[in-house]
């Protein structure tokens, strides 16, 4: 009984360090002799140690995820099968089998390329890669289980021939370029994915109505039908469907490259990516575009076969004795219990076989990076001249994208595969080598130092960039004091046919309530004044210019003072002694345009502003001081007059109200007419009996007195001062023809009001 945990537990890093045979190539072998000699080539070394770490961290999890499964419920598999259902209906309904997509996959690419160029290869078994990692083997190889991403070393003690050569990404990247150039005559929107065998995978939509199209470079055949000659002179007849037209550019990739290319045909990507492995090596497969199809298709595929699933996930699911598609859907339910809403996204629509049928080709680039795999290298100048080596390549390929970023990461594997990423940000993006090489050698040197005394051993190291803008934009240039005052330049926005900017406007803050009613009510007042009925005098030439200016410019005071010196202040002539064009400044006092090329211009029509500021304030105070005093007087006189009239009517407080204007509506404080209402009472209240003298209380609107001491009424009274402005403009009104009255002490006055 105790060997039974440890012999599962065997079993299962066993599962995980196994022979994965899910790849073309590679059906029918012995996989018990293969991970007997897997598990015993690795024992001892560093990988194995690692895969070990690895595997005891997923078992953790396997065990979390168990216990979870024992506390659910039946209510809560009822609700989640509920849930579940609704999600696979709208998935359904969601369902499109209009799209033909193909997934092009060249047959063991890197080693292809390699056997091409030397023809004692193509009879042994041979690799690609190195005795630390392997990128792709021949089909030879894989005979003895030899595949991609084994440790070279492990692939030795499985096949004593095989032989190793070093990859020339080079001499790749040129075959690739090649081949891509095909891919674009059948469609110029394709989706390279990469350069190796495994990722080196082109995705092209081609629509059944655009045969004739997909072949109008082939020479000398008729519409609909290619003849592409072969490479001892023969030609191949090809037809219009889609099938023919995947042959057909699998037969160009082979003559011109002399390398092999095998291709799916379904609905959607994930299907085409799955389907190109059917028929390996060199040949196609297409998939019917019906849902009974996609299905039967699905039913019996293994999940390991699904583009995102791997050896972790894989072994999660068989510990929930889920192996295949069909299982996704049956266990859906506690899946979604179990498993992240993504992860479970993913699952269903893999159990419903969808999967994306759009190839955008230029989506928005998050980061862009390179990295290299190699032998043990723990030499601090051999480290830093492999981190120039690719700051180079990443310069070079973010210059073909016309790319700058900000962010520079670098990513450490050392000989113990513990993985490390460190990063910065600039402050500004750059793009070319040595601004790269100067951030990643930074992060290098501070990883080395770290590990002083000790030398730093590596295995693989990676520079990405990140954080992008475009090459285009323009970094911001600093303003000037100049450019402050100008309100337009050769870069202009009325140029480039954007909104025109109004520095006046943005340069004003925003007013309160008070200060648009005081704006508005001195707007009136200049008016009057200008139409000659000003109550203090005869309207003068500068209120004139004044109430012109406010009407032009929508009631601007700064305005308005700049319009009363503006016409002296441009007839100066230029000190430069030539015919310049005068430049477009804006007074800073009354953010005016004045269009001089002299700053001493400027600077004194800047003062005239101040001074005629300073005037008008002192005038405007000494006139309200006059104007409230003479005002005050005779409106007492209305006051009393009205009192006694009322009193001898001896109607009610409220039934009937009667205003009255102040003969002088002068102004108080520069700007408000004085408009009273009088109201009272012929019956003297309670507390009128017993005060002999009234509360003085002032309003802050109108700033005039209010014989009373009752608050509310007091609180009226300012209620309706800060109101009136609203209620004229629902009337209609556009002057001001009254105001609140001075309130007194009443009986009624809180019935009436």
């Amino acid at each position: 009984m105790d060997n039974e945990p440890a012999q599962t537990k065997d079993e299962g890093f066993l599962s995980r360090m196994a022979l994965n045979d899910n790849k073309a190539g590679m059906e029918g072998l012995d996989r018990d002799k293969i991970n007997n000699i897997i598990m015993e080539s690795s024992k001892g070394s560093k990988f194995y140690e690692n895969e070990l770490k690895k595997d005891q961290q997923v078992n953790q999890r396997i065990e979390k995820m168990m216990l979870q499964k024992a506390n659910i419920t039946q209510a809560q598999l009822k609700k989640a099968q509920a849930q579940v259902e609704k999600m696979t209906l709208a998935l359904e309904r969601s369902r499109d089998l209009s799209r033909v997509i193909v997934h092009v996959d060249m047959d063991a690419f890197y080693a292809a390329v390699e056997m091409r160029d030397c023809a004692e290869l193509k009879t042994k078994p041979m690799a690609v890669g190195s005795m630390s990692m392997l990128s792709t083997s021949n089909y030879l190889a894989r005979k003895y289980g030899v595949r991609a991403a084994m440790p070279g070393f492990i692939a030795k003690k499985l096949c004593s021939d095989l032989v190793i050569v070093p990859p020339n990404f080079d001499k790749y990247r040129a075959v690739s370029d090649e081949i891509r150039e095909i891919f674009a005559d059948y469609d110029p929107h394709f989706l390279p994915m990469s350069l190796d065998e495994k990722h080196s995978i082109v995705k092209v939509n081609i629509d059944e109505d655009l045969s004739p199209i997909l072949f109008k470079e082939s020479p000398g055949s008729p519409p609909g039908l290619d003849g592409s000659k072969g490479a001892n002179g023969g030609s191949e007849l090809f037809g219009t469907s889609v099938e023919e037209a995947v042959r057909e550019m699998r037969f160009r990739i082979e003559q011109k490259t002399m390398l092999t290319a095998s291709a799916g045909i379904a609905p959607n990507m994930m299907l085409a990516k799955v389907c190109s492995d059917k028929n390996k090596p060199n040949g196609q497969y297409r998939l019917p575009p019906t849902r009974e199809a996609v299905m039967d298709f699905i039913q019996d595929l293994p999940v390991r076969k699904i583009c995102g699933i791997g050896k972790v996930s894989e072994k999660m699911l068989n510990a929930l004795e889920i192996t295949k598609c069909s299982h996704l859907g049956q266990q859906m339910a506690l899946l979604s219990l179990l498993f992240s809403e993504t992860a479970c996204q993913n699952f269903m629509e893999v159990s419903l076989g969808l999967g994306s049928t759009r190839i955008s080709r230029h989506e928005e680039r998050k980061s862009m990076s390179i990295e290299r795999t190699f032998k043990e290298l723990s030499d601090a100048e051999e480290q830093f001249s492999l981190c120039r080596e690719l700051c180079k390549d990443l310069a070079e390929d973010m210059k073909k994208e016309g790319l700058k970023g900000k962010t520079v990461s670098l990513k450490l594997k050392n000989v113990n595969f513990e993985v490390k990423t460190r990063a910065q940000t600039l402050q500004c993006a750059v793009a070319a080598e040595e601004e790269i090489f100067a951030v990643a050698k930074d992060l290098l040197k501070t990883e080395i130092d770290n590990e002083s005394p000790h030398p730093l051993k590596l295995r693989l190291m990676g520079v990405r960039m990140s954080a992008f803008v475009s090459s285009d934009d323009k970094a911001p240039t600093q303003k000037s004091i100049l450019g402050f005052l100008k309100s337009g330049s050769s870069g202009s926005s009325e140029i480039k046919g954007e909104p025109s900017y109004n520095p006046s406007q943005a340069s004003q803050p925003m007013q309160s309530f008070f200060q648009r009613a005081q704006a508005k009510r001195l707007q009136l007042h200049v008016s009057t004044e200008a139409r000659g009925i000003s109550p203090i005098g005869a309207c003068s030439k500068e209120s004139a210019l004044s109430s012109a200016a406010l009407n032009k410019t929508g009631g601007s005071v700064s305005q308005v003072l700049e319009n009363k010196r503006a016409a002296p202040a441009g007839d100066h002539p230029s000190t430069s002694g030539c015919e310049a064009r005068p430049q477009i400044l804006i007074c800073p006092v009354c953010s005016s345009k004045v269009e001089t090329t002299d700053l001493n211009v400027f600077n004194r029509h800047i003062d005239l502003c101040l001074n005629v500021a300073s005037t008008n304030q002192k005038k405007s105070e000494s006139e309200s001081v006059y104007d409230e005093k003479k005002c005050l007087q005779e409106c007492k006189e209305l006051n009393k007059r009205k009192e006694r009239s009322e009193a001898e009517e001896e109607q009610p407080f409220g039934s009937k109200e009667s205003s009255r204007v102040c003969p002088r509506g002068g102004q108080h404080g520069g700007s408000i007419q004085k408009v009273f209402l009088t109201q009272s009472d012929s019956k003297p209240t309670t507390s009128q009996k017993c005060q002999g003298k009234l509360s003085d209380l002032v309003c802050p609107v109108c700033h005039l007195t209010q014989e009373t001491d009752d608050l509310a009424v007091f609180n009226r009274h300012v209620d309706l001062c800060l109101n009136q402005e609203v209620l004229h403009e629902l009337k209609g009104q556009t002057t001001f023809s009254q105001n609140p009255s001075v309130v007194k002490n009443s009986k009624n006055i809180g019935k009436s009001q």
